[in-house]
């Protein structure tokens, strides 16, 4: 999306800034979860609370556990900003707000902007907002295994506010981190628990249980031992068979720790997967202690069985979200480190300023290629434009919530690019002393702008060709393949055709990159827009540089337009930046680079096509734009209007006047 002129760079710098510092909250959040002992989950989720307050300005937030039904929210944790109430400890969402509890019970976040926008099925949550009061909140379940197990959110007291969907995310990425580490202390007591039966089935004798006679190599196995080993109730069992249940992973380390405690006497602890004859695979969890006879040697081993097959999962799935966990933290402080740059950065000025025929067509094709997944390759010289124009493609794209990530692989050296674009492991190579994220990852989900394409070394573009077939990257020093979604868009000054008819530039590479090329136009193909410009530059640095200028001398102007400018739009704003900073009063004046002397009317016109322009854009500038009527620009020129207008579509002018 291109904004309009008057956005104000105020504003966006303070977007940024409490974007940046509720980002930085999240990854901070991470950071404080991974690896937190159980006992103190409870205390971090009341710090996160306040934190999540103090990070979005709102005035109280809440986490609520499910029921063990599984049909209610019930509140646990609360905090609130001094002179609010907090959350009150409801026992019941399901009865005081229904349309709050379906709504996270079913998985998805509820977003409250006003209570006007309640719908009618919402009349209780709707006396229970106003109750409490709350006019505005947002919220999101907990979920562990695509299981709701709780919800969190925040809400505002006394005033409305519209929850952006970065804020949203945000929320959701809270909640995820809760539920992990709410589930990790669900897990940890049930292991406690867990061990607890174990050693009461033992004693009583209750579950699993076996007694190994080692002399004479026979096993008494009570009817549930066998059943979790697959053992049939009438076969004879001894260590042998009972080895064969084992998986054949597990079967090396299961004997070598029986043996040992055969050699050493004492108890036994194991953990092991078996292999049922219906090819299914459970863990048990196996206790026994060996005894000695009066020589010193074994005499027979008793134990007791538990299947653990449900804990292990559960143990897998966290870890796989704590690894989800970590690399999203890895991404966020990327990200971060991406954002400051951009905050110190922006300069406030990212308009597309133009209405020429030349630029009504590259915004078409912008228009027309932004919401596709295409790759785009921007062409044009030096200083036309083309991040811009790239970023336009990004705002105007599905991928817009996300911020674009660039890459000068000029600006790179060539030893560094792969572990730039890829990222890279610790000790991949001397120097990389911790892992790194890629560009890649960073813009996983988002636009990669890889500006000056041309200059990315030749062993570089054969990566880059894989990625953008495959869909996925390999970081430095590691051989796991990382599936990436990034829309790419290329940038170049060079001729990439050239460049591959020299061998310089890969061909399959090239035509990967060129399903959409887009050609900037240089300045001097787009005259008429350069009196636009100089006043979006004017406006720009006149904010900056706190001065006011009201006019620019039409002469001025026109010298401006015939001069060539090669470094294009990039040249005039150094041009007219320099002439801010020399400027005094409510006049501006503005030397041509380097002392360019420029043709004026008074000079003499080159082609009989420019003194024809100059001429019809005088009259117009007399009549103020008007071509038909009595003293209109047609009447003066003595040409019917509508010759007139044909000429003037022709000549490229149209009926403003010059400033």
């Amino acid at each position: 999306m291109i904004p309009s002129t008057n956005v104000d760079p105020i504003a966006i710098q303070t977007e940024l800034e409490d974007r940046l510092r509720f980002e930085t909250f999240l990854a901070e959040l991470s950071a404080r979860f991974v690896n937190l002992p159980p006992d103190q989950v409870d205390q971090q989720i009341e710090n996160a609370l306040r934190g999540l307050v103090e990070a979005l300005h709102t005035d109280r937030a809440g986490l609520g556990r499910l029921t063990e039904d599984g049909k209610d929210l019930i509140a646990t944790h609360t905090f609130a900003v001094p002179g609010v109430e907090t959350f009150p400890l409801f026992s019941s969402a399901a009865t005081i707000a229904p349309l709050l509890s379906r709504t996270l019970l079913s998985g998805q976040p509820f977003v409250l902007t006003r209570l006007a926008d309640l719908p009618e099925a919402g009349e209780k949550d709707h006396r229970f907002f106003a109750g409490i009061p709350i006019v505005s909140g947002v919220a999101a379940p907990l979920m562990v295994g695509g299981r709701v197990i709780g919800a969190i959110g925040c809400s505002l007291a006394h005033r409305e506010c519209e929850w952006p969907e970065s804020v949203v995310r945000g929320i959701r990425l809270i909640a995820d981190v809760f539920a992990n580490a709410l589930a990790r202390q669900d897990a940890d007591r049930a292991l406690r628990d867990s061990e607890e039966r174990i050693r009461l089935a033992v004693a009583a004798a209750e579950i699993g249980l076996w007694v190994w006679d080692i002399a004479h190599d026979a096993i008494w196995a009570s009817e549930q031992a066998r059943t979790l080993h697959g053992i049939p109730l009438d076969e004879p069992v001894n260590f042998q068979r009972f080895i064969t249940c084992v998986h054949p992973e597990d079967r090396t380390p299961m004997d070598d720790a029986v043996r040992k405690t055969l050699r050493q006497g004492g108890e036994f602890r194991g953990e092991y997967r078996v292999v049922h004859p219906d090819g299914i695979n459970r863990w048990l969890y196996v206790l026994g202690t060996c005894y000695l006879n009066g020589h010193g040697q074994p005499a027979r081993m008793k134990g007791a069985s538990l299947d653990i097959t449900e804990r292990r999962d559960h143990e897998a799935r966290l870890r796989q979200a704590l690894e989800e966990v970590q690399r999203l933290r890895e991404q966020l402080q990327q990200e971060i480190v991406y954002l400051r740059q951009e905050v110190k950065s922006n300069r406030g000025y990212v308009r597309i300023v133009g209405r020429s025929p030349a630029i009504d067509r590259v915004l078409a094709q912008v228009e027309q290629v932004a919401p596709t997944s295409s790759s785009v390759l921007l062409l044009g010289e030096t200083g036309t434009g083309k991040e811009l124009f790239a970023t336009a493609i990004h705002e105007q794209s599905p991928r817009s919530h996300r911020s674009m990530v660039r890459v000068n692989c000029a600006a790179i050296p060539a030893a560094l690019i792969e572990s730039e674009l890829f990222g890279r492991e610790k000790g991949a190579y001397t120097g990389a002393l911790a892992r790194q994220i890629g560009r890649f990852e960073l813009a996983n989900g988002s636009t990669l702008l890889l500006d000056e394409i041309s200059e990315l070394p030749l062993e570089s573009q054969v990566k880059l060709l894989r990625v953008l077939q495959e869909k996925e990257i390999e970081r430095l020093g590691s051989p796991k393949l990382i599936k990436v979604d990034v829309r790419v868009i290329a940038a170049t000054n060079r001729d990439l055709a050239k460049a591959v008819a020299e061998g310089r530039f890969r061909e399959d590479l090239y035509y990967r990159l060129n399903i959409f090329p887009i050609t900037v136009p240089p300045l001097r193909d787009r005259r008429e827009d350069i009196p636009l410009l100089v006043w979006a530059f004017v406006e720009e640095f006149s904010k900056t540089m706190g001065k006011s200028v009201e006019t620019i001398a039409k002469s001025t102007l026109q010298a401006l337009q015939h001069y060539p400018w090669p470094g294009n739009v990039r040249e005039l704003r150094n041009v007219i930046e320099r002439a801010m900073i020399l400027a005094h009063g409510s006049r501006l004046r503005i030397d041509l680079p380097g002392g360019a002397a420029v043709a004026t009317p008074s000079q003499g016109l080159t082609t009989l096509a420019e003194a024809e322009r100059e001429h019809i854009q005088r009259v117009l500038d007399t009549t103020g734009g008007r071509i038909r009527g009595i003293g209109g620009a047609a009447e003066i020129l003595g040409l019917k209007p509508t010759t007139l207008e044909s000429r003037m579509a022709k000549l490229g002018l149209h009926r403003h006047t010059s400033f």
